[in-house]
């Protein structure tokens, strides 16, 4: 009879594992210092989160940043996590570090930990020994999907992705009545409110394949309450979701259907190709024909070692395997699907969900040890697969067969090494495992792929004094940039970054700029101003576009923005260093530097303490405060329509002398009000914003929190009751794992 391990002992293992993955995180970072500070990260939820990071900082919560204009809806973005308090608070470290790319580099360190850690504990859970379960929690962050596209770029899969390990343990621990059931709940919660709806559909799924294994165990009162638990995330959820279901019909985002364009769909063949250090997928990928990176990688010796694996050794896992095989076998369904799927784009993005389960079975398989019996075969086996690992990566990409072959080598001598110290230092078996994990991270990332270059590099300013430096004060009030990469110098594509950004870069650098990275965005906005999603300008005559009128205000864009400054690329299409010389001279002052030409307007604004932009005659304001970023106050005489340099985001309400009046929206999507009569004195208009949804929002939030409060409850009242039952053994439950704690 085994004695129960003491906390030391259970504790050790994952905390030595998630330093161990922390530094490993930075391995990158020696041969690409914009590692983790790549596309999306750059462009926007490094910017973004800085911005509400300093907000949080000077006493508000954002729920929209107007300055930001098409970008800045960060509630209805649901990404940036308003709504959950772990990335609040990893906003305020973002603010507080001096530089943006360790900043992130911080962040994505702490999730991959976190994401090791909850691999190591369900692996542990499900049976796996300590050094197995290692082996995978080290395995998972760096994953060929995990590490180049989450970890690198899309941060918010990341985040997201990080919590499920930890939904699933909680779950099923909670089903077997070893925990209660507020863990599960809060570990739901943070992962639905991270934003990002592929871990909001992982926790279902989650859900789905635990109560699947109760089922199977017939242990009916666990799916009772898993159901109530997973009733209670939704309701705690829903807010974070409801502004962007309420703000699509003014966003870009609007697909809605099936459709396959290939994009990001990887096949079959490529699922089982996990161990193939060099594989890169041949298909169609953000203008590539292939990628870049080996993308459906998941850890060296899977494939290697798969004859030598006691897969047999998973018949100890009974009724257990339901819950592994029911997640595994939803997510090929979904990896294998079509591209476009409803809102979901690209099955590539479920390709670590579908890998968690085949890491944790395989992690319990290995426990076991390897096979010693009938080894020729085995080795004739391991020597055939990993040939057909090197042809099949070859055949995608055949021009880089000198990575290929160096990839082969690396394999066969990691395969070699692991197998020779099986069966001479079987006890050092999963500390070379572990060791091939590192050796084949720094390979790939070092060697052979030291970037995902199938999405932006950038390549910004990381240093928030840098920016400072450049940007702050240069470019004064509300501006309007008119530039695009593509008109950057392909041999020097960091040479303009001094006099120009894109994405929300300008934030951070204490530019109020118009243009910023917009992923819901503002479809008549963006359409009238020729935007992309990353503050990009498409059309050659976008100078002409903000001189031109803004549909239904009477006024210029220029006027109807509020525009103070004007800053145009030089190299571009735009009309180069004359692209700004019909501004009228009495009202704005053109300057041309080596980059950009940049023209200020000299005239003041009228209402200079609000945002109100234009009036018809017969309206005649005499106040007008923006008291805060989602609060504003006009004082008026008479009647007429009122513009103002916002956009008409559903959420905007509008108040006379406490009658609601109606908010309306030009044909260029920004905000008016008609504003009625005000008779013999002054009238008040108020205008406020609340993220749509919000009052139904927060009360089924309330709701939610009643029902997880009331089962934690009652799962302490039982228990205690149960303590009171003298001599009354623990009743066996079936399906429970070997060892269901750490």
């Amino acid at each position: 009879m085994t004695s129960e391990p003491t906390l030391r002992h259970r504790v050790t293992p994952p905390l030595l594992l998630a330093a161990v993955v922390a530094v490993l995180t930075a391995v990158p970072l020696l041969s690409n210092r914009w590692f983790y500070y790549w596309d999306d990260s750059a462009a926007a939820f490094a910017p973004t989160w800085h911005t509400i990071g300093e907000r949080i900082l000077s006493g508000s919560w954002p729920t929209l940043l107007p300055e930001m204009w098409a970008g800045g809806n960060v509630t209805a973005e649901a990404l940036y996590g308003t709504y959950n308090p772990v990335l609040l608070a990893e906003s305020v470290l973002v603010a507080l570090v001096p530089s943006l790319a360790i900043g992130m580099t911080l962040v994505k360190m702490q999730f991959l930990a976190l994401l090791a850690v909850g691999v190591y504990v369900l692996a542990r859970q499900y049976g796996a020994n300590r050094a197995m379960a290692f082996v995978a929690g080290l395995a998972m962050p760096f994953a060929g999907y995990t590490l180049y596209f989450d970890a690198s770029t899309w941060a918010s899969g990341l985040i997201a992705f990080a919590w499920i390990p930890h939904v699933w343990w909680s779950a099923r621990a909670s089903a077997a009545g070893r925990t209660n059931p507020l863990v599960p709940i809060v570990f739901g919660v943070l992962a639905m409110t991270s934003g990002n709806p592929y871990g909001a559909v992982g926790v279902g799924v989650v859900f789905v394949a635990v109560i699947a294994e109760c089922v199977a165990a017939r242990r009916y009162p666990a799916v009772r309450s898993l159901l109530v638990s997973g009733v209670a995330i939704a309701l705690l959820s829903l807010i974070v979701y409801l502004p962007l279901v309420f703000t699509t019909d003014v966003s870009v985002r609007t697909q809605t259907g099936v459709s396959n364009d290939g994009t990001l769909r990887p096949g079959l063949g490529n699922l089982i190709n996990l161990s193939a250090l060099s594989n890169q997928p041949f298909g169609p990928l953000f203008g590539s024909a292939v990628a870049t990176v080996p993308l459906t990688y998941l850890v060296w010796f899977l494939v290697p070692l798969a004859p030598w694996i006691r897969w047999g050794a998973l018949r100890r896992l009974g009724r257990s395997a339901v819950s592994p095989a029911v997640f595994g076998g939803i997510y090929l369904v979904l990896l294998l699907g079509p591209s476009n799927l409803w809102l979901f784009r690209w099955p590539a993005r479920l390709l670590e969900y579908g890998q968690l389960p085949v890491l944790v079975v395989t992690a319990v398989a290995l426990s076991a040890g390897p096979a010693r019996d009938r080894r020729r075969l085995r080795l004739g086996l391991t020597a055939g697969l990993v040939l057909l690992q090197f042809y099949l990566s070859w055949a995608e990409v055949p021009e880089d067969v000198g990575i290929h072959l160096a990839a082969l080598a690396l394999t066969v001598v990691l395969t070699g090494a692991a197998l020779l110290v099986a069966f001479r230092r079987p006890r050092l078996f999963a500390g070379t495992l572990a060791a091939g994990i590192v050796v084949a991270q720094a390979a790939q990332t070092h060697l052979w792929f030291t970037g995902n270059d199938n999405v932006t590099p950038w390549r910004f300013p990381r240093q928030v004094a840098f920016l400072e430096e450049h940007f702050d004060g240069r470019y004064p009030g509300t501006t309007f940039v008119v530039a695009h990469p593509e008109n950057i110098d392909p041999d020097d594509p960091t040479g303009q970054w001094g006099d120009i950004l894109f994405g929300s870069l300008y934030q951070p650098a204490g530019v109020r700029a118009v243009n910023n990275y917009a992923g819901i965005s503002f479809g008549t906005f963006v359409a009238a101003l020729c935007l992309n999603y990353y503050g990009g300008v498409e059309c050659p005559d976008g100078v002409d576009l903000l001189r031109a009128e803004a549909p239904g205000t009477g006024v210029s864009w220029l006027d109807a923005m509020r525009i103070d400054t004007v800053v145009v690329q030089n190299s571009g299409p735009y009309g180069g260093t004359r692209a700004l010389d019909a501004l009228p001279a009495d009202t704005w002052d053109v300057r041309v530097e080596r980059g950009v030409t940049v023209g200020t307007r000299t005239a003041p604004q009228p209402w200079p303490d609000g945002r109100l932009s234009a009036t018809t005659p017969g309206l005649e304001v005499t106040g007008d405060v923006a008291s805060t970023d989602t609060r504003e106050t006009v004082t008026y005489t008479g009647s007429g329509t009122a513009t103002f340099a916002l956009l008409a985001w559903p959420g905007w309400a509008a108040s006379v002398d406490g009658r609601a009046v109606d908010v309306t929206e030009t044909p260029g999507g920004l905000l008016q009000v008609e504003l009625p009569d005000s008779g013999d004195s002054s009238a008040t208009l108020t205008l406020e914003f609340a993220p749509p949804g919000s009052t139904l929002g927060w009360t089924l939030a309330g709701v939610g929190m009643l029902v997880a409060l009331g089962q934690g409850a009652a799962v302490v009242v039982r228990r205690r009751r149960e303590r009171h039952v003298v001599g009354e053994p623990e009743p066996h439950r079936p399906g429970d794992a070997v060892e269901e704690t750490a």
